[in-house]
């Protein structure tokens, strides 16, 4: 009983997440995946060097007019003698050099009572550009008008993300979770319950428009998840990304007014009591 009311509200989740105002991007989407087509890093300390990202499946967050790459294969050590590392320190969202906090779960309502849910986040908030939790194929911004902003994303970076992901199949794997965190979408409110991969689909054409959430009564704390990419097609000359982390926060319940009456009242009768002990 309680299974299949957790699929009909991720399903509910979900298609809320479809139908709300406009967002950062069509259908919600905030994030795509592209495969790195950099051959040789250019400048820097491992300027000459191949680039450990290249032809890998890559993340990333739609920054206006151009992309960060989050969580990518990269260097680290001297430049003579690189060490290849499979993430970077550009791999948590939000991204850690905002001071960001992680972005809230809140109370849900109606048919999502009971669970504290990921939602996009008023414009005013320091998180708002990261809370557009949808991912979806780099491919879905291309044949714009050429000077449109999507067009101008899809080629930015001198076109370094815009190539077609043929024969790609890309997989969501869930690489480490907080206790108490699920993921849920199209209908699942638990995408990872019986496995640690879940297919997004076809490499040129997926979306994917997941929703945290925890349990309404969760302990107060940061819940992350850690993923990476993986693709499961025959094109096996794209790699598997890096790893990145979506973190989220639970708040302490705030107490009821009537709490902080009884608080109020029994302070105020303790120092009553001191006072006439002074005397």
């Amino acid at each position: 009983m309680i299974r299949s009311s957790l699929l009909v509200l991720a399903g509910v989740l979900s298609l809320g997440a479809q139908a709300s105002e406009p967002l950062r991007g069509d259908e919600g989407i905030g994030y795509y995946v592209a495969v790195d087509s950099l051959a040789t890093i250019a400048s820097g300390t491992y300027a000459g060097q191949a680039n450990p990202n290249y032809g890998r499946l890559t993340v990333l967050f739609d920054h206006g007019n151009h992309f960060h790459g989050i969580g990518t294969y990269s260097y680290t050590g001297p430049g003579s003698a690189p060490v290849v590392n499979g993430t970077n320190a550009n791999n948590r969202i939000p991204e850690t050099y905002t001071l960001a906090a992680p972005l809230p779960l809140t109370p849900g309502s109606g048919s999502d009572a009971g669970l504290l849910v990921s939602s996009v986040l008023p414009e005013a908030a320091l998180q708002h550009e990261y809370s557009y939790l949808g991912l979806s194929s780099i491919q879905s911004l291309a044949g714009n008008p050429a000077g449109s902003e999507r067009d101008v994303l899809f080629n930015s970076s001198s076109g370094r993300w815009n190539g077609t992901l043929d024969n790609v199949s890309v997989a969501l794997k869930l690489e480490s979770i907080t206790p108490g965190l699920k993921v849920a979408a199209n209908g699942d409110a638990d995408l990872f319950d019986t496995g640690n991969l879940y297919l997004l689909g076809a490499g040129n054409s997926f979306d994917f428009l997941p929703v945290f959430w925890t349990a309404a009564d969760a302990a107060p704390g940061t819940y992350s998840a850690q993923f990476s990419l993986v693709n499961l097609g025959s094109n096996l000359a794209v790699r598997d990304s890096g790893t990145f982390h979506f973190d989220f926060a639970v708040a302490a319940p705030v107490p009821e007014p009537g709490t902080w009456a009884m608080l109020l009242g029994g302070l105020f009768m303790i120092g009553l009591t001191a006072a006439r002990r002074a005397r």
